[in-house]
């Protein structure tokens, strides 16, 4: 009896200890300094530094657009090494010129952390600890890479050395993805590519300095693609002009041309001013004051009703269609589009809208046809939804999924919508129109192009343009907006001299088309206006 008892107590003794030596070491364990740790393969000390790891950015169809990935540096303490002239001449053989020696005297001096090369291998780590120096260690951080390079850019933003948000989503958004939230974009980055391409292809063709471009859903607001050029690589962070950086979808504000002239169209349609059979005389220029007239290039000395003004790109027309609806009428109108507040999108780069606020016919004139109202693409490309879409607000966003309130607020009527389609139709595909280069024969396409001289420094240059073009596919039942702009295209042989934007941006337009809706999952459909539901307008000649 009493040897077991031994027994016993022996046993308890072994598990006592047991425990305690088992929790000793968990404690131990958990005690060690979460900074450090040891790679098993390498068996290499690594200082980490205490950060939660950044959210994904993905495009629409899962592709990764921007991520965080794990870097190391070598850090050295000169106070402790032995020989710091031949350390330098070891490093110089293992890294070549791919480090920089600006630092060799500080290898001599008594500092205690220097921080000799950034994102080393793991291989060449061990290198640098066959030199036999005491006093080295890797330290180990994260960097933002952008896979897509220079694809988005602007869109995406960037991060400061610190891993925060500078500029676009990662800025916007920076609380979400600083909380290790994964970020799902509406962009879809073939689309962007294709787009990138066939715009930078026509800045070159035409030595244009900028340009930007804008896809959007046009029922609910989802983003496609938003180009920017000239644009800059996500991963360089060095030698960046402002003009790369400057986002001119979002915030870059232009005299858009006679692409406003669809807005004063849908303020005439909804008013009761652009009834069919009304006709307004177009054949002499406005006079404003000795010095100040509006015109038109194209002659047309008979009477014409709206339809013929839009195709024909009457600034007269347009104008004395403005002085007939009124400041109110076309106050009300900017507010409800969108033209007296910044865009709300999700990245920081946007602008408020720079217009004429003189109560004086020439100011009411001049916006009808975009002169007098600086606006940004973006702005554009909302605006052309609402007119397009069946009246009804959108509100832009670049996220795959988001919930909306107090969308699709009535702008415009949906006959006046419908009126317009039939109108902007005709604008690219009757022979007549400014926008018949747009064309294509697989989708049926509508919109407005527009011309605008360049303002520079207060004045209007007499060489320089900004053309645009914005519309929208299948025109008969508008699923996207197209909205292009091009900043200072010069005159070609090819374009017969002109830098207009039926010779610079119209071109554009049907490959763009012709490429993504597929993509979109859109099928082709050509048929006449009359077979889309569209209306068939007359549209008679004009002369030069």
């Amino acid at each position: 009896m009493e040897n077991i008892k031994k027994i016993k107590f022996k046993l308890l003794i072994c598990s006592s200890s047991f425990f305690i030596i088992y929790f000793g070491v968990a404690f131990s364990m958990l005690m060690i300094k979460p900074q450090e740790k040891i790679n098993k393969q390498s068996n290499l000390k690594i200082t980490e530094k205490k950060s939660q790891i950044r959210g994904n950015i993905y495009d629409n169809n899962g592709y990764l657009i921007a991520t965080t990935i794990r870097k190391y540096d070598l850090i050295v303490n000169p106070s402790v090494l032995r020989n710091p002239k031949k350390f330098e001449l070891e490093l110089k053989k293992i890294f070549g010129n791919k480090i920089n020696f600006h630092f060799k005297d500080k290898l001599s001096s008594n500092l205690k952390y220097l921080k000799v090369k950034k994102n080393i291998s793991l291989k060449d780590y061990n290198k640098v600890l066959k030199i036999g120096e005491p006093g080295i260690k890797i330290e180990e951080s994260y960097i933002r890479k952008y896979p897509g390079k220079s694809l988005a850019a602007h869109i995406i933003g960037k991060v400061d050395v610190d891993g925060k948000g500078i500029s676009g989503v990662e800025k916007k958004l920076n609380n979400e993805l600083s909380s290790s939230k994964n970020i799902h974009l509406s962009i879809d980055s073939g689309i962007q590519n294709i787009f990138k391409q066939l715009l930078l292809e026509q800045i070159i063709k035409f030595q244009a300095s900028a340009g930007a471009g804008i896809i959007m859903n046009a029922n609910n607001g989802k983003i496609k693609s938003i180009i920017s050029l000239p644009d800059y690589d996500n991963n360089i962070n060095n030698n960046l002009s402002e003009k790369q950086v400057f986002n001119n979808a979002t915030k870059g504000l232009y005299e858009l041309g006679s692409t406003l002239k669809i807005f004063t169209a849908a303020m005439a349609i909804e008013s009761g001013n652009g009834k069919d059979d009304q006709l307004i005389d177009v054949s002499s220029p406005i006079l404003l004051s000795k010095s100040q007239k509006i015109s038109d290039i194209k002659k047309i000395n008979f009477p014409i009703n709206l339809p013929e003004i839009i195709v024909h790109s009457s600034n007269i027309g347009t104008a004395k269609i403005a002085s007939s609806l009124g400041h109110t009428i076309q106050d009300k109108y900017f507010n409800l589009l969108g033209f007296l507040e910044k865009v709300n999108v999700e990245i920081i780069e946007t602008s408020l809208p720079n217009i004429n606020k003189q109560v004086h016919i020439s100011s009411l004139m001049s916006k009808s046809y975009g002169y007098g109202i600086q606006i940004s693409p973006l702005h554009l490309a909302k605006a052309t939804s609402v007119a397009l879409n069946g009246g009804k607000s959108i509100t832009p966003t670049l996220l795959k999924t988001k919930f909306f309130q107090n969308q699709n607020k009535q702008v415009f009527s949906t006959e006046t919508s419908r009126k317009l389609r039939s109108i902007l139709y005709l604008v690219v595909n009757d022979k007549y129109g400014t926008g018949k280069l747009a064309k294509s024969y697989y989708y049926p396409i509508g919109g407005k192009t527009g011309t605008a001289k360049k303002l520079i420094e207060g004045r209007y240059s007499e060489t320089e343009n900004i053309v645009a073009f914005t519309g929208g596919f299948p025109i008969n039942k508008p699923e996207y907006v197209l909205t292009i702009v091009i900043d200072g295209p010069k005159p070609q042989k090819f374009s017969a001299n002109r830098n207009t934007a039926g010779w610079v941006v119209a071109p554009i337009i049907g490959k763009l088309v012709n490429r993504i809706a597929p993509i979109l999952k859109i099928k082709p459909l050509n048929l006449e206006p009359s077979e889309l539901g569209l209306k068939k307008y007359k549209i008679r000649g004009a002369t030069l």
